[in-house]
């Protein structure tokens, strides 16, 4: 299982990566307003510090978009697809990574 964060950064394009979500049946995804939990999740994982200071510059609010997914190579494909469909390499459109579930219940503290 890995978990894929995007930070999307033009609210345009959220239907678009949505629909890429139901084609590979995946059913575990969380969106929300990125300003709403920047704070929180710079703290929690230092790999989202870098993505506030981008998130401070831009314009328009920003989405993130969690979602589980059962492997890599589901992750590899519809990244694929999304670089085809939305041809993201002429934009930027957004900040997409992954890391597996593991790292996220290794101690989870919760208070």
């Amino acid at each position: 299982m890995h978990i894929l964060c995007i930070f999307l950064y033009d609210n345009r394009f959220l239907e678009d990566f949505l629909e890429v979500f139901v084609e590979e049946e995946i059913e575990e995804v969380f969106v929300t307003e990125a300003e709403e939990l920047r704070e929180l999740l710079a703290f929690r994982v230092p790999v989202f510090k870098e993505l506030q200071v981008t998130l401070g510059r831009r314009k328009k609010e920003c989405k993130l978009i969690l979602a589980i997914v059962e492997s890599e190579r589901k992750i590899e494909k519809m990244v694929r697809s999304w670089k085809e469909d939305l041809q993201l390499e002429k934009e930027e459109v957004a900040t997409i990574f992954s890391f597996p579930a593991k790292v996220w219940h290794i101690s989870p503290h919760i208070y």
